[in-house]
């Protein structure tokens, strides 16, 4: 029960996000935390207030540690980075189906297990970290209450063999999908295990708390998915390069977007705070991760 409570509120707090000339530029940042004090994530040193506590699908009390993945909504002012809402994302948590010493499966999306995690099998765990192609590579696990809510995180992008939606490798049951959804928004979604699936619940779509001006991405190129076009996994970013100059798949990433696709200058109409923020922020190149 306090996992359901918490999860609506999750769904419920965030705002339009609509944007006023007068109010700071939104940037939105993605990925897995490197520091607590200061807080860095994907790369970026973020100013967190006090104020902002962490909002969990996992309950009220959610302390932010290294190797967390979270989605924070910031204001840029003065070069600095200030957190408005941290979001702490869990790409999958259910019932653990242990297939090696470091892989399981979770309701059909296989999971990579670390050397720090430890996970039996038929317990219950969740799992933040980044997507890679229909795997999650985990930086972070925390066990669960057996037969609590299961939850995935992700993109819609494929369709399984039973004519339903998938993230990963999870048969989505139930989902009610909006006509201009393709894959271009990350939904969190709760339910209960179904064998490889998960039966919906509840579905929020977003993980920014509204629309921001700029995006940071953490996460790992898939291979082509189109023509001169690769995406980030788990996520709707599409980046669009020739051939030859395409990110390997399976390599970590951190890319500057908006709208979802991946930015290497500002837009030729961006207002001035946009191009300073694009600058201020290092998004000139999609910088491939030392180690990832």
């Amino acid at each position: 029960m306090m996992l359901r409570a918490a999860l609506l509120v999750v769904l419920l707090i965030g705002g339009s996000g609509a944007r006023a000339d007068e109010t700071p530029l939104a940037v939105g940042i993605f990925g897995v935390v490197e520091r607590t004090d200061p807080l860095v994530v994907a790369g970026r040193a973020i100013a967190n207030p006090e104020a902002v506590k962490p909002l969990s699908p996992l309950g009220p009390d959610h302390r932010i540690a290294v190797g967390d993945t979270l989605a924070i909504r910031a204001t840029l002012e003065n070069g600095l980075l200030h957190a408005q809402r941290i979001l702490a994302v869990f790409a999958v948590a259910g019932p653990v189906e242990k297939t090696g010493t470091e892989e399981a499966r979770v309701m059909g999306t296989r999971v990579h297990i670390p050397p720090s995690g430890r996970v039996d099998d038929g317990t219950w765990a969740a799992f933040s970290g980044l997507w890679s192609g229909g795997k999650v590579i985990t930086t972070r696990l925390t066990p669960l209450d057996a037969n609590g809510i299961a939850m995935l995180t992700g993109v819609f992008a494929d369709i399984g063999e039973a004519g339903l939606p998938v993230i990963g490798g999870s048969t989505i049951i139930g989902a009610t999908l909006p006509d201009d959804d393709t894959g271009a928004d990350v939904w969190l979604v709760t339910g209960t295990p179904a064998g490889e699936g998960l039966r919906v619940q509840l579905m929020s779509r977003g993980i920014f708390g509204g629309p921001v001006d700029l995006e940071i991405w953490e996460g790992y190129a898939s291979g082509p998915v189109a023509s001169e076009t690769w995406a980030l996994s788990g996520t709707p970013v599409l980046g669009y390069d020739r051939e030859a100059q395409m990110p390997q798949a399976g390599t970590l990433l951190r890319v500057c977007a908006r709208a979802a696709r991946v930015l290497r200058a500002p837009p030729m109409d961006a207002p001035e705070d946009l191009t300073a923020a694009f600058g201020a922020l290092g998004c000139a190149q999609t910088a491939a991760v030392s180690g990832g």
